[in-house]
This record gives C-alpha cells, structure tokens and sequence, in this order.
C-alpha cells in the first residue's frame, strides 16, 4: 500500500495529485489471510509453470514471430534493398540462404518500423538474440510493475500476480513477440502524463503507434482533453519514427505496406480473415462470407449482411471511448478509466487479434480491480478475474466450425465486450463526469462517426460483392496451401508453388493424382520453376544459396546461385534471376544442357529486376526498380535496349508464346489487376477491375488464356490460382 508522502516526494505536483480526495490512497485491500495466502500460492504456481514450461521451450526454439522481426532488421543492417520484404516468397528466400531455423517466414502486417527494436541483436545468430530479447521482455515487467503499482496502489505480490496469471504473456515469451514493449510504453505514458510530463507522454504514445498503429487511437485522449502539446509530440515522434524507418528500409517498402497492406488489414484481410479470433471482423466472416477453400458454407451466406453489421459494430463499441472522455475530470481515477477504455476498446475492435496482443490488457486489469476493490465490488472483482483468464486463455477451435457453432469457440470476443462494457458504465455513473457541461465537440464526433460507418458500409459492400465476382475464375485445386502462386499448365493438369506451415513445394495435379516436391522434411523450399521438353526445372532455396536443378537428375545443379528460372521457347537456353544484397539482375545460360554453356547478363547492375518473361535472347520483358522509383515494365530488342515502355507502375509481364500479346499486373487504388498489351500496336485493354490483386499471369499454349493468382476473397498476397479467357 502506499503513502500520500511518495506521491509528494520528487516534486510531483500535478493538477491529477491535487484534485485527488483525501482517502484515494487509503485503500484497504481485506486482510484475509487466507485469501493473501491464496494468492501467494497462485503466485508460485504460475511462475513454476513460466519458468519449468514456457521458458525452456520459448529458450530452445526460434518458433514464430521473432524471426520475421530479425531478418527484416538484419537485411537492412547488411545493406540489403528490403523493397520486396513484405513478398512471401522473397523473405523466404533470404531465411533459407542464411539457414534459419524456422519453415515459414512472413512480415504481413508488421510495420517496418518495429523490427528496428531488434537492430542491434542482429550480429548475434538467431537463437541467440532470441535468447537476448526473452531477457529484455522478462525486464521490462520490473518498470511496468513499479509504474502499476505506483498508478493503482495495488501492491506488488498484486500486480505480479496479474502478469502471472497473463497467459498471452507467456505466448510473448514463446513468439518472441513484441507486445511487452509495447505495454511498457503505454503504461509509461500513462505513468508520465499522472506526473504532468504530457509531451513525454504524448511522444510515447506515438512511438508505440509506429510500431503498431492501434496505440494512435490513444493520441484520441489528447486531442479531447485539449493537450495539445502531448498530442502535437505524439504526432511528432509517429512522423520521426516513420522517417527513421524510411531512411533504413527505403521508400518503396514503406509505400507498400501503406498503399497494399494497411487497407486490408483494416478491413480485415490482413492475414487469413476465417478464423475463430477475438475479431468481430472474423466472427463475421465465418458467418456471412463464403470462400471455396477456407469458409465453403458460411452460417448465411450475404456481403449485405456482412458490409452492414462489421462498420457498425465496430464504431458501437468505440464510440463511447471516445464520447466519454471528460476534459473538465483531472482526477486520477478517471484518468487511468479512459487510458485503459481507449486501450480495450482498440483490441475489441481490432480486425487481426492475436492471443500475445493481449498482454497489453494488464493495465485496464490492474486499473479496474483497485477501483473495484476500493469501492468493495468484490463480486464484480470476481467477474473481472473471470474475464481477465477468459480472455487470455488459449482456448482449443475446431478446424472449421459449422455455423452459429463458431459462437462456442470464440469467448475472448464477448469478454472483451463484456469489459469494455463494464468500464463504460464506470465512466457513464462518475457523477462528476454526468454533473459538466455539454460540450459541443461530442455532436461533432457523432457527426463523424456515423458518416464513417455510411461510407465504410458502402465501400464494403462495394469490395466483398466485387471479390465474389472473382469465384468464377478459380480452379478447384485438390491440394491448397495457404498461398498458391505462379501457376502453369501441364497440358492436362496445373503446376504451382504451395506455400504451407511445412514450406514451399511444388505442386502438380493431374486428373490421375496429385504429386508434391519436395517431401515435407526437406530443409529447402521449391520456391520457382519452369518447365519444357519433358523437364522440370526448379529453384531449390537453402544455404547459402539458391540453386536450380532438374528434377529429373536433382543431385545435379544446373545454375548456383540463381532463381526465377525461365526456359527459352527452343529449350536451349535458361533465364533467371541473381540476386546480390536483395537487388535481381536478368541473366541467361546459353546451351544450359550442353558442357560448354555461358551466362550473359541482360540487365545492368543499376535495374533492381522482380520478375522477368523470357521467349528468346532477342525478346524478353522484365519489371524493374530504378533509383528507388516504383516498379515498371521494360522491353527488349536485339541490341538489349531494355527501354521501360511507360505503362505506369506494373509488374509481372508475360509474354504470349506466339509472341503477339504481353499480359502484365497494373497497380491501381492499392491492387494489381491484370492488362493485355498488343505488341504490334502497342495498344492496352484491362482485363479485370477487381478491388483485389492478381498477378503472376502465364500464358497457355493457345496464347489466348491466362492461368494466374488471385486473392479475392481471401488475404492480401495469399492467392488461390485462376484461369481466365484474356484474348477474344
């Protein structure tokens, strides 16, 4: 328990200090030993378990999500061109080359930003400064513990109890994850504005929202409490954070994530949306949305439903956090009320709840129970412990839920609501809130509010109607990965590179089966191939490098180093990619199958090549990067004039096999839709307008039809594989 003296002690007089009651810090906790006893022994038994589970496992094991946060910061620390790291496949690429150990890699949705707390571990290999960050997670508990306690006078046994008791806690620890940094700067934030010090404050709530972007919603309570100093250095370290990511990643990459991964994540889509989370986008997903792979028979099948109930619920339970704060109310109480209302409020509405988010819900736990405990609500105290294991519990789902069933899976969802709800109420009786005057912002927040739920309705109905349209273009696959790419045809059947939780293989359907390569336990990935003359050629990603080999003869390395591979239309020669510190370069091997062959490069070192089609050395078409601009697509002729054709910002080209058409991505408000370029003429068609991507086109044998990937309907870049008529 704690004395008014160490409030007064170092100078602390803040209006908060002194507009507090006399007896605020008198808080008796009931003295029943057995219930001090009781929690002594949860206490021991949750740190048994931490430190005889979760931390040796968490020790031994890279697991997710750390690496993503490690090689995205060690690329940049090696001078890497990091514009394409958000690509599944070129992330996967650079893990296997340095012999990570984990499968499957991925950055979607972290901001670039973030991964820079991992900067100065990358020298280290990646176990050991995974080891170095679970040292550096288990010390930032000290400082949130001290600042808890200090805000909420529960004591220490308390308050370690509660992060004992945070199961997403131990998920941090097992991830590696970055949500305890996250909690200690908004409970330092928090801790700093009681104490008066608002631009600190402010600027670590925008250091927060750099790495996470939901922690912005927080900058909500400066604005409405007028504190316009910590709400213009929250601004100001958003914007500093924002440009010291630019100057290590780049513009390009940033360009990426705010243009072609924020919007599907807002909407939900950022990572696979049929999931039984704390997501009220998730929920509704699986009940209103169908998708042949992942959510075949929603509940009720309607976009209308879905684009009607997802913007309005999601601004029912937000709105009151922002409508309750009250600008006159200094006292504390009502201070850490709207700090921990604004924060829960965040994760209820999130589109893309993990279970380690909600660690971040020790501070609304700890806030709520002294009010409770200082007012004797001991029932609801109970209600709230409740809650708070609820939320964190890692409950089991099954694979797919049938229907209204998925309700039974998802109690993390209402509980969140059900606390949230609780701590409106809170606010809504302060009597001292109720007794202030009206204050006419409050009309113009509902204006906004409810002009923001017409138009996200619209737009969403807009985009979930669009997707669908897609459907009919989709092959049903028998074998899917979470990310099926670059499809070819076999004559009879398809080829495409799966990405599933056991890496990438190369998949081929027939109608007499289906084959996969490689086996589960290899320790490469089929990343790319090609195919002709009976052969297969496939580029085999490990360490140190990327190899291309035919499947016929794999003990034999057709390229070292080298990726993308391409076969000429005579069979003679093979194009690929080489990549040196992140940036491609066009080469091709001429004769590739005889003993003599030669590699030439067609591209000069200052072109960043992504993707290339190749029928010949005399024709070929490739998408590039040059001097940091957006991608676009040049052309070649016989003297390799490799001259951009001023299509825009486009990617992906493949050219016709009889020459004539070059079918190509055109990014457009966000998303690659697919274009058709007459190459006598020069003249350009779209072939779709779909708010969704689709790329890697190929064409088929009667250069009229186009295999391609699509994610309509799914996430951003976890594409399914379509087949459309582009040529009359």
């Amino acid at each position: 328990m704690l004395s008014k003296s160490f409030w007064r002690e170092g100078s602390m007089q803040s209006t908060c200090d002194r507009s507090l009651p006399e007896d605020m810090w008198s808080v008796v906790i009931p003295g029943d030993r057995r219930a001090l006893w009781s929690e002594r022994v949860v206490l021991c038994l949750s740190l048994l378990y931490l430190c005889v589970h979760t931390l040796p496992q968490a020790w031994r094991t890279l697991n997710t999500d750390f690496p993503n946060y490690y090689m995205a910061a060690r690329l940049a620390h090696e001078g890497y061109d990091t514009s394409r790291m958000y690509e599944w496949s070129w992330i996967e690429r650079e893990k296997d080359h340095r012999a990570v150990d984990i499968r499957v890699i991925g950055l979607l949705p972290i901001t670039p930003f973030s991964t820079l707390a991992v900067w100065p571990l990358t020298g280290l290999a990646p176990l050991t400064a995974k080891h170095i960050w679970i040292l550096l997670t288990l010390a930032f508990l000290i400082p949130i513990g001290r600042m808890l306690r200090a805000m909420t006078s529960l004591s220490y046994q308390q308050i370690a109890l509660s992060l004992s008791l945070s199961f997403p806690l131990y998920r941090n620890l097992l991830f590696g994850q970055f949500y305890v940094l996250v909690l200690l700067l908004i409970v330092a934030a928090c801790w700093s504005y009681l104490r008066g010090f608002r631009v600190l404050a402010g600027a670590l709530v925008g250091i927060a929202a750099a790495c996470k972007i939901f922690p912005a919603l927080l900058l909500i309570f400066f604005l409405q409490r007028r504190e316009w100093r910590g709400l213009v250095s929250g601004i100001v370290a958003v914007l500093a954070g924002v440009a010291m990511s630019v100057a290590v990643f780049g513009w390009n990459v940033h360009r990426t994530w705010l243009f072609q991964i924020l919007p599907w994540t807002l909407h939900g889509e950022g990572l696979q949306p049929y999931t039984t989370s704390a997501s009220i986008s998730g929920v509704l997903h699986c009940l209103f949305l169908p998708e042949p792979q992942w959510n075949p028979h929603p509940w009720h099948p309607s976009p209308v439903c879905y684009a009607l109930l997802l913007p309005a619920m999601q601004m029912l339970f937000l709105a009151p956090a922002i409508l309750l704060i009250s600008r006159e109310d200094h006292t504390q109480s009502r201070i850490l009320l709207e700090w921990s209302v604004l924060l829960t409020a965040a994760l209820a509405v999130s589109t893309i709840p993990a279970s380690y988010n909600f660690v971040l819900m020790v501070l609304p736990a700890c806030v709520l129970a002294s009010i409770l405990l200082q007012r004797k609500r001991y029932g609801w105290l109970a209600a709230l412990e409740i809650a708070y294991l609820g939320i964190g519990f890692p409950m089991p789902s099954p694979h797919r839920p049938v229907g209204l069933a998925l309700l039974l899976y998802v109690p993390r969802l209402p509980l969140m609501l059900g606390a949230l709800c609780g701590i409106y109420a809170l606010l809504w009786r302060d009597p001292q809130a109720r007794a202030t005057a009206p204050d006419w912002t409050r009309y113009a927040w509902v204006t906004v509010m409810v002009a923001a739920v017409i138009v996200s309705t619209r737009s969403t109905l807009y985009l979930e109607r669009a997707e669908r349209e897609e459907y009919a273009y989709r092959l049903p696959l028998q074998a899917q990965g979470f990310l099926n790419s670059s499809p070819q045809s076999t004559g009879t059947g398809v080829r495409y590179s799966a990405f599933t939780l056991t890496g990438y293989h190369l998949v081929t359907q027939e109608q007499s089966g289906v084959w996969f390569d490689p086996p589960d336990e290899a320790p490469f990935d089929d990343l790319s191939f090609t195919s002709g003359s009976g052969h297969i050629w496939v580029e085999r990603a490990s360490s140190p490098r990327s190899q291309i080999v035919d499947l016929q003869e794999p003990s034999r390395v057709v390229i070292d180093d080298g990726g993308e591979p391409m076969v000429s239309t005579d069979g003679k020669d093979l194009a690929f990619l080489r990549s040196d510190h992140g940036r491609g370069r066009l080469m091709v091997r001429r004769a590739f199958q005889a003993n003599a062959a030669s590699e030439v490069a067609l591209t000069a070192p200052g072109l960043n090549v992504y993707e290339a089609s190749y029928i010949s050395e005399k024709e070929y078409a490739f998408s590039a990067v040059a001097g940091g601009l957006p991608p676009e697509i040049y052309l070649t002729d016989a003297g390799h004039a490799n001259s951009p054709i001023g299509l825009g910002e486009t990617r992906y080209p493949a050219i016709s096999p009889d020459g004539k058409w070059m079918a190509y991505s055109h990014l457009d408000h966000g998303v690659w839709n697919l274009w058709v370029r007459d190459q006598g003429t020069g003249a350009t068609r779209r072939i779709a307008d779909v708010p969704c991507n689709q790329i890697q086109p190929w064409w088929e044998g009667d250069s009229r039809t186009l295999l391609y990937d699509t994610d309509c309907g799914r996430s951003v870049w976890f594409t399914a594989v379509a087949r459309r008529r582009a040529i009359p």
